[in-house]
């Protein structure tokens, strides 16, 4: 949140107005106003193309009802955001074009 590092602005999440929960599944603090929460261990990092990369193991994963739908994330509701590294913008992740593993059986 916001392009100041933590290390330079001590009270950055009280700042934000958010608390933070210790998380049961990795050293790391979960903030408890956000509705997904992914607890992940981290496996390698790969500096590349001057980015670095993180490939993490998912270890848990805690969830608000609100995005949930029968017990399941729901994109729809949760109207998830991600980073343009090329445009360096922030997008929303949009709707499904098509089914995994169907989509692609009239081309057989």
């Amino acid at each position: 949140m916001g392009i100041v590092s933590g290390d330079k602005v001590p009270d950055k999440l009280e700042k934000c107005g958010f608390t933070v929960t210790k998380s049961d599944k990795v050293n790391a603090p979960v903030i408890d106003q956000l509705p997904v929460a992914i607890e992940c261990k981290v496996i390698e990092l790969q500096e590349e193309f001057n980015e670095t990369r993180v490939v993490a193991e998912i270890v848990g994963m805690k969830a608000d009802d609100s995005v949930l739908t029968d017990g399941k994330v729901d994109l729809e509701k949760l109207h998830p955001i991600m980073f343009d590294t090329v445009a360096l913008c922030y997008r929303e992740i949009g709707a499904s074009v098509g089914g995994a593993w169907s989509a692609g059986k009239k081309f057989e």
